[in-house]
């Protein structure tokens, strides 16, 4: 791995750390059915903190990724009753894993812009009465007040990556009748409380630094915007410190069964 990479893997793990606090992910998994002795899926581990915390409530862990060098941070971390495997998240059919007691997924839906397709694939790992946690956000970048043009490249911005199938900004709010469409009935639902996504008033300095580090990753954003990028990048970090800030980007959390 080179110098860039290296760098970039570092701040990548320092803002995942960041959102663990940002997140009242305790109110999800207090939602969990009871994992003692159970097999679960951790869909889209990253460097395993949802893996890791499956297995202290007592299950036994799978996680799938996509990102060698994450993954390979996780297998570091020697989890108790956890395994890390290297797969595509869009094509496990291939792969002849076992069938697992429940499925967990936080913030990937959204990189798969026809998640029908994926989530009936995962659907096939569960057990018959098994279930699915997913966790998932929309309007990533719908803060205010912000500039006419600013709301504007952003919504362009949303609908050419849809388009270019990179990712659906708006996935969290289509999850439910995506689990319904599937065979899921939905058992729990509700907005995750998010410090960093969700928040309204002015935001705190860590908050803006977690920003200022996700906004210099976003290539494709850079990329998109060009020129402009800067003059939003100003735009919306003023904005998410301004006394009247509000978000209405919005984190979803489902808990459902196969019916």
């Amino acid at each position: 791995m080179g110098e860039r990479e290296e760098y970039f893997l570092s701040n990548l793990l320092d803002q995942y750390k960041n959102q663990w606090r940002f997140r009242d992910w305790e109110s999800l998994f207090s939602k969990l059915p009871d994992l003692s002795n159970s097999f679960v899926y951790d869909l889209g581990c990253a460097h395993g903190d949802h893996s890791q915390k499956l297995s202290e409530m007592g299950a036994n862990v799978v996680g799938l990724d996509g990102n060698k060098d994450l993954l390979d941070f996780a297998i570091k971390r020697n989890i108790l009753n956890a395994e890390f495997r290297l797969c595509d998240l869009s094509n496990l059919d291939s792969l002849n894993l076992a069938k697992a007691d429940g499925i967990w997924s936080s913030f990937v839906p959204a990189y798969f812009t026809n998640f029908d397709k994926t989530l009936n694939s995962w659907k096939k790992l569960l057990k018959p009465n098994g279930w699915m946690a997913l966790t998932e956000m929309s309007g990533l970048f719908d803060h205010l007040p912000m500039s006419k043009e600013s709301q504007t490249l952003i919504k362009d911005f949303y609908l050419n990556s849809l388009s270019r199938e990179n990712y659906d900004f708006e996935s969290g709010e289509k999850l439910k009748s995506c689990l319904e469409r599937n065979g899921f009935k939905i058992k729990e639902s509700f907005f995750l409380k998010d410090d960093e996504l969700s928040f309204q008033g002015p935001a705190k300095d860590v908050v803006i630094k977690a920003w200022e580090s996700r906004l210099q990753r976003m290539g494709g954003l850079k990329n998109f915007f060009g020129d402009k990028f800067d003059e939003f990048r100003d735009d919306f970090l003023l904005a998410i410190q301004n006394e009247n800030h509000v978000s209405n980007c919005k984190v979803y959390f489902y808990l459902a069964t196969i019916e």
